[in-house]
C-alpha cells in the first residue's frame, strides 16, 4: 500500500479513536453518572417536578455518595420497611370475574359439598363508603349470617351490570341474588323470590332546584335515563309515554351512577327506588325525590328454579333475624341491641377510626368495633357523624348505642349523661404548629392564636388549665372557635398552610398524620398525665357498659389492641434513598429481567414498574404494608387473590399479579377520552389510593372547572381536596389521604425519567465501547502507544474480543 494512503487511513483512524474516546468512560466514572443524572432532569419537558427526596442532586459535597453504584442486592426484610405484626384479612369479597369460580346449579344439598355461598350483587350498591346502614346491607349481612349457620363460607362476587344477575345466576356462577330484587312478572319466569325482607317505592330524581313536575308537563329537551333490565326502566318508559318531547335514554350504566350524573348536571332525571336514594344522599345532598310513585315494591332475594331446600333456608333466616329501620331511635340496653341484632356506632370519616384505602374500609375503632359485633352475635351498623358535635348528641338521642371515635373521656362528658368504657390509649397533648414554629417557654405563646372545636376534649382541657394553673391565667391569648364540622386533622391541614396559626391535639392523631406529612410538628408537651380514649355509651346502658368492659379485658382483645395500635399509628415513616446509577451490569434492580418479562406480556413499559415497585417496597421481596399489602409490588391479598395469585411474597408472583392489577386498573380509563399518558397516571393513582377515590377526584375536577381526563395540575389536585370535609362529605368513597397517591405519582414519574435516561446512557457508553475496542483491534502496529495507553483499557478491550469471537 503506498505510504500516502496508509498515512491518510492512519489519520482517520487516529480521528474516530479521538471522537470515541471523548463518549468512552469506564462504567465505575462518578462524573460521568453524575451528568447523566442531571442530564436526566433536565428533560422533563413540561413535566411536573419530583419532590426533594427523588431530586438528583449536584452538591459536591455529596456528589460520592449520591451517585455510589447500585450494587444489585435486593433489601432485605426489616432494611426499609418492617414487616407487620398482623396476619392481613380478607374480605370475602370479589369481581365475578376475578373468582376462581366453578359452575353448580344444585339445590342446597349440593350447595353444602361445594362449601360456599356465592352471593351475586350489582356492584353499585355496595361500592361506596356507606355513611349509615342501607337495605343492601341488611340484606348482604342476612345473606351471610345464614351461610355460616349452614357452615358454609359466605362469598360476595360483584357483578359490573344489573342485567347480567339474574343469566350468571341460572347459568351456576352463583347461588343466590342479594340485590333488592323486585318480583316482577317477567323475572319469575326466569327464577324464584324468597319471602318479602322489605318494601320501597320508586322515585324520579332531580336537582334539588327543579320544580316538582306534574302530569302534562313539557319536559322538551329533558333527558330521563335509566338503567337496562331493572324495573325502572319499566317505570322510566311509562313516564316517557305521559311527557312527549322527554328524551329516554336506556343504559347499561349503574343506577347509582345515574344519580351521581344527575347531581352533576350531566343529565336531569333518572328513576331509582327510595333505598337507593337513601344511599345515594349519603354523600349527594343537591338531590331530591321530584315524584314518589305511589305502588309499593316488596324486595327478595333471587334464587334458581327448583330450590326448594335453599328457598326454605333463607325464609327461616328472614323470620328469625330482624330487620330494623336504620333510622329508628332505640335507647335500649343491651338486651334490646340482641334482639334488634344491630349495634349502631357513631364514629367520623377519619384516618385513624372509619375511611376506605385502596378499596377497603379501614380504621382502628372500626376493626375493634367489628370484634365487638362478632362477640354480641349482631351485625355492625356504622353511623358517621357529620360534625363532632354530634356524635354525642346521636348517643344521647339513641340514634346510635356506642360512640367510638378517639374520644377522650372527661368530666364534662360524665356529667353529660354519658359513661365511659375502659381507657385503651394513653396519649399526650400538645400544642401543634409549623416546623420552624419554636416555643422555648410557655410566656412565647403570648400574641397568638389557638384555633379549637368548642365541642372537642382540647378545648375544654384548654380552659381548665386556664382556671387551674396561673402560668396558663395569666398568657395573652387568643382563642379562635373553628367550625364543627372539621375533624382534628383537618384543623392540622389549616394549620400546615398558614390559615390557623396553632392548635392543641394529641400525640396519637399527630402521629397518624407524621405517617406521610412532615410540614406539622409539636412544638409543646402541656404535660397532661391524664388523657385517655374510651368508648361512650349512655349511662342508663350499664349492661351494655359491663360488655364492653368485659370485652376490652379479654386477652384476645388485649393483644389485638397492641396490633391494632401499631398497625394504626406506630408504623415508622419510609425513608428510602434514590437510585442514582445502574449496577456494572447495567441494572436498574435485581429484578430486571423478571419485570421484562411480565411487562411484555401485559404491555407496560418494564422502566416504569420497576420505578413503581422501588416505590411499593424498595426492592425488598418481604416488605408488608400498614393495610397488609405484600411484597415487592405491595399487593393486597383480596388483589392477590382477583386476579389468581396467592403467595405474594414470592418475587415472580408479585410482580405478575401486580401487573395483572395494573393492566385492570388501566382498562376502567379506556374509552373515556383519556391520553394514554394520562391513562397511566390515573392507574398509578388508582394502584395507590384505590379506584374508587381517583373516580371521586375526577367528578371533584369536573366540579371545580379542571380537566377529568388530566392527572397533573388537574384530577391530582382534586385529589387534594378530599381531605377537607366539604369536599369528602360528598364523594362517594369519602375521605382520601390524597397527599399519599399525589407524591405518588409524581415521584414514579420522576423516577422512570431518570431511570430511562440512565439506560440510555448505559446504552450509548456500551456502543461507544465496542466501537472503539474494534478500531484498536484494527489499529496499524506503526501507530504503535497511540493503541491503548492503559492497562483497564487493554483489559477491557480483550473481553469485547473475546465475546466476539464466542458470539
Amino acid at each position: 500500500m503506498p505510504s500516502s494512503l496508509r498515512l491518510f487511513l492512519g489519520l482517520c483512524l487516529l480521528c474516530v479513536v479521538f471522537l470515541s474516546g471523548g463518549c468512552d468512560r469506564a462504567p465505575n466514572d462518578s462524573k460521568s453518572q453524575q451528568a447523566t443524572t442531571a442530564d436526566a432532569e433536565r428533560e422533563e419537558d413540561g413535566q411536573p417536578s419530583a419532590d426533594s427526596d427523588t431530586r438528583a442532586t449536584t452538591d459536591t459535597s455529596t456528589a460520592k455518595q449520591a451517585y455510589e453504584k447500585f450494587t444489585g442486592k435486593a433489601a432485605q426484610k426489616g432494611d426499609l420497611r418492617p414487616s407487620a405484626a398482623w396476619d392481613p384479612d380478607t374480605t370475602a369479597e370479589y369481581p365475578v370475574g376475578a373468582f376462581n369460580n366453578y359452575i353448580e346449579t344444585g339445590d342446597l344439598d349440593a350447595i353444602k359439598k361445594r362449601g360456599m355461598l356465592r352471593i351475586l350483587i350489582d356492584i353499585a350498591n355496595t361500592d361506596s363508603l356507606h355513611r349509615e346502614a342501607t337495605q343492601q346491607d341488611i340484606e348482604i349481612e342476612l345473606a351471610r349470617r345464614k351461610a355460616e349457620k349452614l357452615g358454609l363460607e359466605p362469598v360476595v362476587l360483584f357483578v359490573e351490570n344489573f342485567d347480567r344477575l339474574i343469566p350468571l345466576l341460572n347459568e351456576g356462577k352463583g347461588d343466590i341474588i342479594a340485590n333488592n330484587l323486585v318480583p316482577t312478572r317477567e323475572r319469575a319466569e326466569l327464577i324464584d323470590f324468597s319471602k318479602t325482607i322489605g318494601k320501597t317505592h320508586d322515585t324520579l330524581v332531580s336537582t334539588s332546584d327543579t320544580p316538582e313536575i306534574k302530569p302534562g308537563d313539557s319536559l322538551k329537551g329533558k333527558t330521563l335515563a335509566v338503567t337496562k333490565g331493572t324495573v325502572f326502566e319499566t317505570r322510566g318508559r311509562e313516564i316517557a309515554k305521559q311527557h312527549p318531547g322527554l328524551k329516554l335514554e336506556v343504559v347499561t350504566k349503574n343506577y347509582v351512577e345515574l344519580a351521581i350524573d344527575v347531581s352533576m348536571g350531566h343529565i336531569d332525571f333518572t328513576v331509582i327506588d327510595e333505598q337507593i336514594f337513601d344511599l345515594v344522599q349519603q354523600f349527594r345532598d343537591n338531590l331530591k325525590k321530584n315524584v314518589v310513585f305511589e305502588r309499593e315494591d316488596p324486595l327478595t332475594i333471587g334464587i334458581r328454579k327448583n330450590s326448594p331446600q335453599l328457598k326454605q333456608a333463607l325464609n327461616e333466616a328472614i323470620r328469625s333475624i330482624k330487620l330494623t329501620s336504620p333510622y329508628a331511635r332505640h335507647i335500649g340496653d343491651l338486651d334490646s341491641i340482641k334482639e334488634r341484632g344491630v349495634l349502631r356506632a357513631v364514629t367520623r370519616n377519619h384516618p385513624g377510626t372509619y375511611f376506605m384505602w385502596k378499596g377497603r374500609v379501614m380504621g382502628y375503632e372500626y376493626e375493634l368495633l367489628q370484634q365487638f359485633a362478632k362477640s354480641l352475635g349482631v351485625r355492625l351498623e356504622i353511623v358517621v357523624a357529620p360534625t363532632h358535635r354530634e356524635i354525642f348528641t346521636m348517643v344521647r338521642d339513641g340514634k346510635a348505642d356506642v360512640a367510638a371515635s378517639l374520644i377522650s373521656d372527661t368530666d364534662a362528658r360524665d356529667e353529660a349523661g354519658m359513661d365511659f368504657g375502659p381507657h385503651y390509649i394513653q396519649a399526650a397533648v400538645s400544642i401543634v404548629g409549623q416546623p420552624e414554629d419554636k416555643l422555648e417557654t410557655l410566656e412565647d405563646l403570648n400574641g397568638r392564636t389557638i384555633h379549637l372545636l368548642k365541642s372537642s376534649s382540647q378545648f375544654e382541657l384548654l380552659m381548665q388549665l386556664m382556671q387551674e394553673r396561673p402560668e396558663f391565667r395569666d398568657l395573652k391569648i387568643d382563642i379562635a372557635l373553628v367550625p364543627e364540622n372539621l375533624t382534628i386533622p383537618q384543623i392540622l391541614d389549616h394549620v400546615a398552610d398558614g390559615e390557623y396559626d396553632l392548635t392543641i391535639a394529641d400525640d396519637v392523631t399527630v402521629r397518624l398524620e407524621k405517617h406521610w406529612r412532615d410540614d406539622i410538628v409539636k412544638i409543646y408537651d402541656l404535660k397532661i398525665e391524664d388523657n385517655f380514649y374510651a368508648w361512650m355509651v349512655r349511662e342508663n346502658n350499664p349492661e351494655l357498659l359491663a360488655a364492653i368492659e368485659k370485652f376490652f379485658n379479654t386477652p384476645k382483645i388485649v393483644k389485638l389492641r397492641e396490633t391494632l395500635y401499631k398497625k394504626y399509628f406506630d408504623q415508622p415513616r419510609r425513608t428510602r434513598d434514590e437510585i442514582k446509577s445502574l449496577s456494572v451490569k447495567g441494572e436498574i434492580s435485581p429484578y430486571d429481567e423478571l419485570v421484562k418479562k411480565y411487562a411484555e406480556e401485559f404491555n407496560f413499559d418494564w422502566r416504569l414498574i420497576v420505578a413503581v415497585m422501588f416505590q411499593e417496597s424498595s426492592f425488598n421481596p418481604k416488605a408488608k404494608s400498614w393495610v397488609g399489602a405484600q411484597g415487592l409490588m405491595q399487593v393486597m391479598p383480596d388483589t392477590g387473590k382477583q386476579v389468581g395469585e396467592n403467595n405474594l411474597f414470592d418475587p415472580e408472583t408479585s410482580v405478575r399479579a401486580g401487573l395483572k392489577y395494573l393492566r385492570w386498573l388501566y382498562r376502567k380509563f379506556e374509552d373515556k377520552g383519556i391520553s394514554p399518558e394520562n391513562r397511566m397516571w390515573f392507574t398509578l393513582a388508582s394502584y395507590n389510593a384505590g379506584l374508587g377515590h381517583v373516580y371521586d377526584a375526577q367528578d371533584l375536577a369536573e366540579e371545580k372547572g379542571w380537566d377529568r381526563n388530566v392527572w397533573f395540575g388537574n384530577v391530582e389536585n382534586a385529589m387534594l381536596l378530599l381531605e377537607e370535609r366539604k369536599y369528602y362529605s360528598k364523594a362517594r368513597y369519602g375521605y382520601a389521604r390524597g397527599q399519599e397517591p399525589y407524591d405518588y405519582v409524581r415521584k414514579i414519574s420522576q423516577r422512570f425519567r431518570t431511570y430511562a435516561a440512565l439506560l440510555e446512557a448505559y446504552r450509548r457508553q456500551q456502543d461507544v465501547s465496542t466501537i472503539h475496542c474494534v478500531v484498536t483491534g484494527a489499529w496499524p502496529d506503526w501507530l504503535g502507544s497511540y493503541a491503548m495507553d492503559t492497562e483497564p483499557e487493554a483489559k477491557r478491550c480483550l473481553n469485547v474480543r473475546a465475546l466476539a469471537s464466542i458470539h
